[in-house]
């Protein structure tokens, strides 16, 4: 009997192991983290045999992450100190508060930049280092959720540092403004990176350049979300520069709003508009159409004549040299002071010629009263 209960017993502890073995991962895999499990795993660490396993995994991990967060603390603390002094120097101070900008420079951190983009923002705008991070995290976190990645988000603000300093309701209703216009996913990011100043612009100043597009230049909504998109600058521009450049390509060079919305006309100056179409024009390789459209020769497109650099045009659009070019704008130069001179010289004789006359009127009924 005795040895009956002996093998009873064994048997019972022999389940209770198997039992053990099966359910042990279920019963203490809540234990362990995600990224415990999955660093316990890939580095053999666990298995569904003993609860022992799993303990020294997590052991391991945490003795990692212990020594990661150490390592991260003394950067933090070299960083920390490293921006106090900056922006102490900068705003004249012998000390800044650490523990606020301790803050400041955590909240950056777990926007995925690193230590060294923390340190460029601080040279950008020291002012983060005495703001609430609430105010100096606003445009980071508007950024952050548009999806721009850390490098551009600094490129951005090298170019527009001020923007630290702004806040999310600012900058909201704009960014929702430029997207009403056509400025969708991309198109966006790339209009802020290369126009960030756009940012510190106002509904108002946007609405007032579309309005001046659809009326003055007779663009279609699509022809404007064009130009925004590859031509930012334009909103920073006066109305009357722009209309200028626009009745040239039109008037002047015959180009209608469609192409004129894909090619680079906005981007470049007036005066590099007039020398390389002046120019085609008195090598025979551009013809004003006439009334119908018509031309003798087939033009090249504007986009070719604007949007290349001068050395791809003139090689394969003017299909000159460099030194031609030169000379052309020199003497297109002395061409329009000289056209200028000329209309002052008109415009004065007008004016002698207007008082001459005001004169003879004045001083005929004095001397009939006389």
């Amino acid at each position: 009997m005795s040895r009956r209960l002996k093998e009873v017993a064994l048997q019972a502890v022999s389940l209770h192991c198997r039992l053990h073995r099966i359910q042990a991962p279920v019963r203490y895999w809540p234990l362990c983290t995600t990224l415990e499990r999955h660093n316990a795993q890939n580095a053999g660490a666990w298995t569904y045999t003993s609860r022992g396993f799993c303990k020294a995994g997590i052991s391991r991990q945490s003795e990692k992450m212990s020594s990661d967060s150490l390592s991260a603390a003394k950067i933090s603390s070299e960083v920390l100190e490293n921006l106090r002094q900056t922006a102490a120097k900068h705003f004249g101070k012998s000390d800044i508060d650490a523990s606020g900008l301790e803050s400041v420079i955590e909240s950056i951190l777990k926007l995925g930049l690193s230590q060294a983009q923390v340190k460029q923002l601080l040279t950008l705008n020291p002012k983060i280092a005495v703001q609430h991070p609430q105010r100096s995290l606003a445009a980071l976190n508007v950024l952050n959720l548009l999806g721009l990645n850390p490098s551009n988000i600094i490129k951005i603000l090298e170019k527009c540092p001020d923007l630290l300093g702004a806040k999310a309701h600012q900058l909201q209703p704009l960014i929702e403004n430029l997207q009403k216009y056509g400025l969708g996913e991309g198109s966006l990011q790339r209009v802020l990176v290369h126009s960030p100043q756009i940012l510190n612009l106002s509904a108002k100043q946007v609405n007032n350049t579309v309005r001046f597009f659809k009326d003055k230049c007779i663009f279609t909504a699509a022809q404007i979300t064009e130009i925004l998109r590859t031509s930012p600058n334009v909103l920073f521009e006066k109305f009357e520069e722009l209309e200028y450049k626009f009745q040239y390509a039109y008037f002047r060079m015959g180009i209608k709003q469609s192409e004129i919305a894909k090619s680079a006309l906005f981007r470049v100056s007036l005066e590099e508009l007039k020398q390389r179409h002046i120019f085609l024009e008195r090598l025979g390789l551009y013809q004003t159409p006439d009334k119908k459209g018509q031309t003798q020769i087939v033009n090249p497109k504007l986009k070719d004549v604007l949007s290349t650099s001068e050395d791809h045009f003139l090689t394969q659009v003017a299909r000159s040299t460099q030194e031609e070019f030169d000379i052309f704008k020199k003497l297109l130069s002395c061409e329009e002071i000289e056209k200028e001179e000329l209309e002052s010289s008109e415009w004065g004789d007008e004016e002698e010629l207007e008082k001459d006359y005001s004169s003879e009127e004045d001083d005929g009924p004095l001397q009939r009263n006389h």
